[in-house]
Order: C-alpha cells, then structure tokens, then sequence
C-alpha cells in the first residue's frame, strides 16, 4: 500500500538512515583517530562524555526549537549545520579540535531527533501511526548497523578525514530529502495550548504529570542504568573471549541487528496490543542480556545479543506510538525530547559504576546487572497491559488528529 502519507514517512527514515549511518561512521572514525593520536583511553572517555553526555544535556532545549519553529526547517537546519560540522573535523588535526569539532557536531544534530519524531503523527493517519514509526525505526537501525562498518574500512582504506566528508555529504542529503517530504509537519495550536505549554521544561512538566508517561519514563531511566554498563563492558568481554577488536565490534553490531527485525515487527503492533508487547519485549531483551553472563563461547553471545536487539527494537517502537499518542502537537518535541534525555543521562551516570563493577567483577557482572535491570522495568511497566489499551480505545474514540493528548487532560487517570 502506498498513499502520501506513508510516502513521507518513508521520506523522513531514508533521511534517518543515511544521516545515522554518517554518524555512527564518522564518530567510529572519530574514536579510532582520537586514540590513535593520544594513546589514551582518557581522551577516548573525554571525546564520549562530550558527545553522548552533552547530548543527553542538551536535548530538552534542542526538543523545543521542534515545537517554537517549523519542524521542517529545524530538521533542514540541523542537517546542514551538522554537515558544516562534519566538514571542519575533515579540516582538523589536533586531538582537542577534533573533540571541540564533534562537540559542535552534537550540538548541531541534536534536534533531529525529537523534532522528526514529533512530526511523525502529522504526517501519517492516525492507523499508519505504528506503521510508520517502525518504518522510521528500520531507518535509524540499518543506519547503526552499516556506519561503524563502513567507518571502519574507509579509515582503513583512506584515513578518517574520507569518513567526516562522506558523513558531511550525507547530511546534505538527508536535508534535501525533508525538504521534498509533502504534509503538515504540525498542527494548529490554539493560543490557550501554547501558554499551557510554556518554557523548555514544558516537556518534563507533562510528562510528570501524564500517568502513562510518566510510568513509562521511570521504567526507561532504570533501564538507561542498569544497561549502562554494558557499554563499558564490551571491550572487555570481547578480550576475555580472545575476540578481540573484531569481537568488540560484533557485539554492538548483533544487538543493533536484531533491533532492525524488532522494529519490523513493531511495524504490525496493534493498538490493543501494545501493553502487552510492550512489557513481553522487556522481559525477552531482560533474558538475552542475562543470558549473556552465563554463555560458555562468544558465537552464543552475539545471538543473545540479537535477540536483545529484536526485543528492545519493538519496544522502541510502541514506547515511541505510545509518547506520539499521548502528547499534545503543541509540546510533543520537548516530550520526547525529556525522554531521550532521561536515557542517555541515565548511561552517562552508569558509566562510572559500570567501570568499578567491571574493574570488580568482571565483564559478566555487567551483563547480569542488565537483565535486572530489564526485568524491573518490565515490572514497572506491567500495569500498561490493561491501561494501555483502554487510553488507546478512548482516544480513538473522541479525537482523531494530531493532537490525541488533550482529551484525557494533564492530571486524567488512564
């Protein structure tokens, strides 16, 4: 089936798969230059928090230029700031202006995300809203799964400066791209929504406040800890197993390969459903994570990990339709904006417990740890299974448009 609608969400993850596979190609390339250029895991570490971490800060604010200005322009503006950036890290050569480059990189690509995802339920009809999102999700994956790949080889075959150009390139593609997306990136506001929705804490303030949301998000932020320190563990467990560099990078490819098949599978979720996919995908992403401490060789480990990455996708997908849903168009952005900044400052504050427990226990332990984590979240979010859907029925019945989040209002039980 092809209608406009669907045409424009697979616009707009086209333009998510090219510019995710820039990215994770050039911040690979970025990385293995770092280190290469300093010998130290310090500067590796740096060149991290300033990007992962000034992400995770920056986020609520970078989510409200997504509901004050033209999502369609933001989204062009941050695509071409972030190819100029790109581009001068292709001109740099020190070690402190590559990480000065990649941290006005992050500042630039920062509002992409929440600001297409707020878009999403302007562009498709409201029963192509799941449809879409795992469409955009196939996007983003694929783009993971190829970048650090061909990050890897360009660096091998003609240095990191080969990497940041084509990463340059592939944002001015993925702004050509938004600028041909046909539809309404947003809705029409009544003055009363916008001064409901005031400042750029507006998006924390509705989240606190919406039950649902606000459930999902605390489930999120333990989550974001617990699996935090698996990123630290990686490396370490690939050694343990004599795999190596090849092994470090098989084990995040795995899980972002999987990811690919889950948001497939989230392409198909019915409303009705999403409750109990939403709290099944956690308890199966708790077991392949888990699953990993005890696996006797490495090839057992990667499948964990895909199937973690499958488990986790789904849930990405309905977490997203359940947020696009329940968020009123005029601060939708800053919403989901709160939402990735909840997840990523949580990692960034595992990262440092992650080491003492790795440093402590061993590589395993972290991975243990992670399942647990999975698992409590999947307890938090077991109340969704029934509420979920009967919010889904209601909404469905009183309001069709791109703004379903009013109808229960601020303080509203599900």
């Amino acid at each position: 089936m092809s209608t406009p609608s669907r045409s424009a969400a697979r616009r707009v993850a086209l333009a998510r798969l090219i510019s995710y596979g820039g990215t994770s190609a050039a911040y690979t390339a970025l990385l293995y230059v770092v280190y290469q250029r300093t010998g130290s895991s310090a500067w590796v570490a740096g060149t991290l928090l300033l990007t992962l971490g000034t992400r995770g800060a920056i986020t609520p604010l970078a989510g409200s230029l997504g509901d004050r200005f033209d999502r369609r322009r933001v989204m062009i503006v941050s695509d071409l700031l972030g190819a100029a950036c790109f581009a001068g890290l292709a001109a740099a050569h020190t070690p402190v202006l590559l990480v000065a480059m990649a941290f006005l990189a992050t500042l630039a690509e920062s509002p992409f995300f929440p600001t297409s995802s707020a878009a999403i339920p302007n562009l498709v009809e409201p029963e192509d809203l799941a449809w879409a999102n795992g469409t955009v999700a196939f996007g983003s994956s694929l783009g993971y799964v190829m970048g650090p790949a061909i990050g890897g080889l360009l660096v091998a075959a003609g240095g990191a400066r080969a990497v940041f150009i084509l990463d340059a390139v592939s944002f001015v593609a993925s702004a050509a791209l938004v600028a041909t997306v046909r539809g309404s990136f947003a809705s029409r506001r009544s003055d009363q929504e916008e001064e409901t929705h005031r400042g750029t804490r507006a998006g924390f303030v509705f989240l606190w406040r919406e039950p649902v949301l606000r459930r999902m998000t605390l489930a999120a932020a333990v989550f974001a800890i617990s699996v935090g320190s698996i990123l630290v563990a990686e490396l370490p467990l690939s050694a343990a197993f004599g795999a190596g560099a090849v092994g470090f990078g098989l084990l995040g490819t795995s899980f972002d390969f999987g990811a690919i098949f889950g948001a497939l599978a989230g392409k198909r979720v019915r409303p009705s459903t999403e409750g109990a996919w939403l709290v099944g995908g956690s308890f199966v992403t708790a077991v392949g994570l888990g699953a990993v401490a005890v696996m006797p060789a490495f090839p057992p480990i990667l499948a964990c990990m895909c199937i973690s990455g499958a488990s986790d996708g789904l849930v990405d997908v309905v977490v997203s339709v359940i947020f696009q849903r329940r968020s009123p168009d005029a601060v939708r952005s800053r919403v989901l904006a709160a939402l990735e900044a909840v997840f990523l400052l949580g990692l960034a504050a595992a990262f440092p417990f992650g080491g003492f427990l790795v440093g402590a226990l061993g590589p395993r332990a972290a991975y243990a740890l992670g399942g647990a984590g999975c698992i409590a979240s999947g307890l938090m979010l077991a109340p969704l299974i029934r509420r979920v859907p009967s919010a889904v029925r209601r909404a469905m019945g009183v309001d069709s448009s791109p703004n379903p989040g009013l109808p229960f209002g601020r303080d509203a039980e599900p």
